[in-house]
């Protein structure tokens, strides 16, 4: 049976990333359905190649002042005529179009934690439980199984060139803007890369310089003999990192794709992320946190170091 679905997910990057099993199964439960995908515009450049839905729709997420922007979409996702949604976001932003579209569709099948929803899933302890397994138990009241792991394989490319002949390993220094404080020092970074290059194992530096150029400036002056990969599409990064033996990054989009494409990760965290709860799914994570991510010693990475083999 074809049906007209709807999935809402905002959220930053890296949650987008972790949820592409779960679109992976909508799509294999409903494979003659038409997919519609509500998410934020920032992240375009990765959800336009999400090959899971059939249609996006974007939202700036305006601010409650914004009543021009909130009637604008409003009025897209109403016209569509949604026969399911699943909302995976479950947040404020989501109840109010859970209010519109069931007002003006009462039989419509909504999936996710708001009240008055057909499948609803909200435990007591619904905070606590990873994010992962949230959407999972939602979706399984539709009796859809999910593949908790995320699929990007469309990204992962066959004709890179430029990597080297050694082993190697992806620094990924950055983070969003807004959370500087999630990066790990580039002082530190270059320190790695060169004690792993005594160790004949290169280091390709990934990030982009206009919102990381200090820290990738730094540690390619730290570190001189580091492979500059920086400015790529993150279409590069997926295919480094597949052949890549490890990755050592912060609480960053760019980590949530190394660990999707199965490469080993050090995930270095501040007291900012919780792990337990937003999850690195994807491959071997060892995970290395303090209040302050710059309290993170060189020795503690080094030792604990999450490679291939």
């Amino acid at each position: 049976m074809s049906n007209n679905i709807l999935i809402i997910k905002h959220g930053a990057l890296g949650d987008l990333i972790q949820i592409t099993g779960s679109l992976k199964s909508i799509r294999n439960e409903y494979p003659e359905s038409k997919i519609t995908l509500l998410t934020d515009k920032k992240f375009n450049f990765f959800s336009d190649k999400i090959t899971f839905v059939d249609e996006i729709i974007y939202e700036n997420r305006p601010s409650f002042l914004r009543i021009d922007l909130w009637i604008k979409i409003i009025l897209k996702i109403t016209f569509n005529k949604f026969d399911i949604v699943f909302d995976l976001q479950n947040s404020d932003r989501t109840s109010i179009y859970h209010f519109f579209l069931i007002l003006f569709n009462s039989k419509i099948i909504w999936s996710g934690n708001r009240r008055g929803g057909k499948f609803k899933y909200h435990p007591e302890n619904f905070e606590s439980i990873p994010i992962k397994d949230r959407i999972s138990n939602q979706l399984k009241l539709m009796n859809i199984n999910v593949y908790e792991k995320p699929d990007i394989s469309w990204m992962i490319k066959n004709d890179m060139i430029g990597l080297p002949n050694n082993n190697f390993v992806i620094l990924l220094p950055g983070s969003s803007p807004q959370h500087k404080h999630k990066r790990w020092p580039a002082e530190k970074f270059a320190e790695l890369a060169n004690f792993l290059k005594e160790k004949n194992i290169d280091s390709i530096i990934l990030g982009q310089s206009k919102s990381e150029g200090d820290e990738l400036k730094k540690i390619k002056s730290l570190a001189p003999a580091i492979i500059d990969f920086s400015d790529q599409d993150l279409d590069c990064l997926a295919t480094t990192a597949s052949k890549a033996i490890g990755a050592i990054g912060n609480d960053s989009g760019p980590t949530f794709i190394a660990a999707a494409v199965g490469c080993p990760v050090t995930w270095l965290l501040s007291s900012h992320t919780n792990p337990n709860i937003t999850q690195l799914v994807g491959s071997k994570v060892n995970t290395l946190k303090k209040d302050s991510i710059s309290d993170i010693t060189i020795d503690e990475v080094k030792n604990n170091l999450a490679l291939r083999g």
